[in-house]
């Protein structure tokens, strides 16, 4: 065993694991879905990354046999669309992916809770650490919050976790059919999201390193792992020959996803980023903007301190048990996929929470040593743990509050576009909003989803498309490669174009945005000298009359050409 423990606390039966392990996941399965249903917020106030997921797996809901695979997610699509169907069956959201999606994150997000607690318990054979672990990673704040909104890593990422989990055990002592099956489980888990293989991989390889004693097989151990991945994206690749969109076992391995795109590559602000998606991973922020509550900076200061007390207690404590193989596998699975991860997450989106958590599942099994070692102290054992318990119980809800200010903008939007549509004629209107306003994705889900620009358009009134818009950003996230002059060019462009077609141009919230709102808004995607290069010329080469306000929606105004322009 990894942690000493008292033998009376070692003893356990099958019926009594499959107790709790039924306890853990239907009872955090039935928690999260109650939260679900409370939160009316599928998108979650992130991104509409969500909705657009839901577009795309609407095919595989109604008509899987026609429907396009995607290389980057490629036995997502397929799960979900099967699994859709089955909710349709049981009368749960019918014929609404985007709603459903929440639902099936809620029961992935269960099932890995009875993953951390098989891990915990096999590891410690203390029930009571690993019920209290399998809490832990319950009250995290991305853990959560992704479990109940409708974006699209919780099953992977169960997939994923269940893998170093496995690993953590069977990679400690090594035998072909152990290493495999790692393997294969963590393949699966890729292939439903790709960009998952990049951190975890190295950290698998390293387990195999740190645990093996003998060179030889050491690289064995290793060259097997990748043939266990090569051969199940061959099989899956074969599996789907000849499905829309079906692609090799090597374009299954590399698909390049948004290496190219404006969010790749390295920065310093991105730094600041990754704090802040670290400590959001265990502090949500939300609560932060209720007047009369101390601002986030508290909160990213406090989780820090956190999780730097967690990592000072568990490191040492591991280390002193660095003889023992699995001390050596769960340290390299979960630290490297830690540090690699970081390093990817630079490049790419370090705030986001889909990329912080499967990076950040070291935590949990930190709080697992850390309770481990506070049992251990035979004097405040038990005052200890009931402590912590109840300092998890603390951030659960605190958490939970973080997003009550989040709370039934479904509801609140789907009333915004219904008035939004009476204050405007649709035949008539070209909206400009900024990429990623909620305008754009309720809109988007209530009139139907449409590509920004108006090259399409013809003379005013036109019917279809219905959700005819501008993108303040969209060419920022199409062209990143274009000069700022590029961009100004284009954006006025299409101004013109919709407004000598003789549509009205109504801007929403975009004319009153102050330089670091709008900054604020836009995030990483674009430099401050691009982002006011944009605002400038608007306010420049138009003048705006106020249309109407809306309680959600915000200021909408009217925009004309300039005189003499």
């Amino acid at each position: 065993m990894v942690f000493a423990v008292p033998t009376s606390t070692r003893r356990s039966t099958v019926p009594g694991l499959l107790f709790d392990l039924a306890l853990v996941v239907l009872g955090g399965g039935a928690l999260l879905i109650a939260i679900v249903l409370w939160f009316d917020n599928a998108q979650g106030g992130l991104t509409g990354n969500g909705l657009f997921k839901s577009l795309e797996l609407r095919p595989w809901v109604v008509d899987p046999a026609n429907a396009p695979l995607y290389p980057s997610n490629y036995l997502f699509y397929p799960l979900y669309g099967t699994l859709c169907r089955l909710l349709d069956s049981l009368g749960v959201f019918v014929g609404d992916p985007r709603k459903q999606m929440t639902i099936l994150n809620a029961a992935s997000c269960a099932l890995s809770l009875g993953v951390v607690y098989l891990l915990i318990r096999i590891l410690t054979g203390d029930r009571l650490v690993a019920l209290l672990a399998s809490l832990f990673h319950l009250a995290s704040s991305f853990v959560m919050f992704l479990a109940i909104i409708n974006e699209d890593i919780m099953p992977s990422y169960t997939v994923l976790l269940a893998a170093m989990a496995l690993g953590a055990i069977w990679l400690a002592k090594p035998t072909a059919p152990r290493v495999l099956a790692v393997s294969v489980l963590f393949s699966l888990a890729w292939l439903m999201e790709w960009r998952l293989m990049f951190p975890t991989l190295p950290a698998m390889l390293v387990a195999l390193w740190v645990c093996e004693r003998r060179l030889a097989w050491r690289l064995g151990w290793m060259a097997l792992f990748l043939i266990g991945m090569v051969a199940t994206a061959a099989i899956v690749a074969w599996a789907w020959q000849g499905h829309t969109g079906a692609v090799g076992a090597f374009d299954l391995i590399w698909t390049g996803k948004a290496v190219r795109s404006v969010w790749a590559g390295f920065t310093w602000a991105k730094v600041g980023y990754m704090w802040d998606g670290m400590v959001g991973y265990l502090l949500g922020a939300g609560v932060a903007s209720i007047p009369g509550i101390p601002g986030w900076d508290i909160w990213r200061w406090i989780a820090t301190v956190w999780m730097l007390a967690v990592a000072f207690f568990a490191l040492p404590f591991l280390w002193r048990h660095w003889d023992d193989p699995r001390s050596r596998a769960l340290s390299a699975i979960f630290g490297v996929t830690f540090v690699a991860g970081q390093v990817f997450n630079l490049y790419s989106q370090p705030q986001d929470p889909q990329m912080q958590l499967n990076v950040m599942a070291w935590l949990t099994v930190g709080w697992a040593v850390v309770l481990v070692a506070v049992r251990e102290r035979r004097r405040f054992g038990r005052q200890g743990l009931a402590a912590l318990a109840s300092l998890t119980v603390a951030l659960f809800a605190y958490n939970v509050w973080s997003i009550a200010p989040l709370r039934g903008l479904d509801s609140a939007w789907e009333g915004a576009i219904q008035r939004m549509e009476r204050e405007s004629n649709p035949d008539r209107t070209v909206w400009l909003m900024h990429d990623f306003d909620w305008a754009m994705i309720y809109g988007s889900l209530y009139w139907g989803y449409n590509d920004p620009g108006v090259a399409g358009l013809g003379p005013a009134p036109q019917t279809e498309p219905k959700f005819k818009w501008i993108g303040f950003t969209g060419q920022v996230l199409r062209h990143p490669d274009w000069s700022d002059e590029q961009l100004v060019d284009d954006l006025r462009g299409q101004i013109d174009r919709a407004l000598d077609l003789g549509y009205d141009v109504l801007v929403i919230r975009l004319w009153d945005m102050d330089p670091y709102q709008l900054e604020v808004a836009t995030g990483m995607v674009a430099s401050s000298a691009r982002i006011q290069a944009l605002r400038r010329m608007m306010r420049e080469d138009y003048v705006a009359t106020q249309a109407f306000i809306d309680t959600v929606a915000g200021a909408v105004d009217r925009i004309k050409k300039k005189p003499g322009r």
